[in-house]
């Protein structure tokens, strides 16, 4: 384990000394080159046909993502629908409230909200 990093901080200190005799000038030289290639004609051109297909691509997704959208909500309103038809039983059941109970809130058995108690 050792060797593994001895080898590694050896390959650091090495990589570090001869970056830095290449030093600032070559930074500089790189950072020309770059500015050079990115005002060339064809390298704009290319930019401007990756952002135009790029702006395609994401209108198709949104389009997609929308009528895939409708036509789920199609298939739940459709299933609504055909079950409104019959009673609704099991979990589906919501209590109606007795006669009587008017606007009462919902008061637990045990008279107990967390730790409050209501009654």
């Amino acid at each position: 384990m050792r060797w593994y990093r001895t080898t590694f901080l050896g390959g650091l200190a090495i990589g570090y000394v001869l970056g830095a005799r290449a030093g600032r000038e070559r930074y500089e030289q790189l950072k020309q080159l770059a500015k050079k290639a990115g005002e060339s004609p064809a390298m704009q051109q290319a930019a401007g046909a990756l952002q135009a297909q790029a702006s395609a691509t994401a209108k198709s997704a949104r389009d997609m993502a929308a009528s895939g959208v409708r036509k789920s909500a199609e298939k739940v309103t459709s299933k609504r629908s055909s079950r409104s038809a019959s009673p609704v039983s099991g979990n589906g059941a919501v209590p109606q409230p007795a006669e009587g109970d008017g606007a009462r809130p919902f008061v637990p058995a045990s008279g107990s909200v967390g730790d409050r108690d209501l009654i």
